[in-house]
């Protein structure tokens, strides 16, 4: 058998553009739609002048935080990491690059109307059957113990993995057949 060669460090003749590497039916997609049809004029207005560097696009922290939302990352650290990392993120910012404070200040200050963009999101995606809110959470509190629920499983819980797991199978074995 044939091994390919690695490819890693290989020049490209044209980069390609971040949202092609995206597909088309994903969730960061309606985060764009809903994002950009919101109206945050009334937030802008607070940045039209003054000194110092340009402040970043609201639109586009407000697109960062209701995509990390729908993944359940609340922490403006890890955030500010997926933009620097992940290719969605690099999307939906523009290749910006905010800091883990510009977030956090961010989202202190635009409380609002981040829970507006989410719900929105949220209302749209489940209507159109992309998201499961299994998925999403309002409560970012994580704590390490023994006998915290994060190690114990409730019977529900193991049938609905057992489920999970069962429907993986089985989707493994329908991609097999094509």
């Amino acid at each position: 058998m044939v091994i390919r060669s690695d490819k890693i460090g290989q020049s490209w003749l044209l980069p390609l553009a971040v949202s092609e590497l995206i597909p088309e039916d994903h969730i960061c997609n309606l985060v764009e739609v809903v994002v950009d049809n919101m109206d945050v004029s009334e937030i802008e207005q607070n940045y039209r002048s003054g000194p110092g560097n340009p402040a970043y696009s609201r639109r586009m922290l407000l697109r960062l935080v209701i995509m990390a939302s729908a993944d359940a990352i609340w922490s403006s650290r890890k955030i500010a990491k997926l933009a620097h990392e992940n290719v969605v993120y690099m999307y939906l910012t523009g290749h910006e690059k905010p800091d883990f404070r510009t977030i956090c200040n961010f989202k202190k200050e635009c409380e609002g109307l981040i829970e507006a963009a989410f719900k929105e999101t949220v209302t749209i995606a489940k209507a159109l059957g992309i998201l499961n809110l299994e998925h999403i959470s309002t409560d970012g509190t994580k704590m390490k113990a023994n006998a915290s629920n994060n190690y114990t499983l409730s019977k529900e819980e193991i049938e609905r993995i057992r489920r999970i797991i069962a429907r993986g199978i089985a989707i493994d074995k329908e991609e097999d057949k094509l």
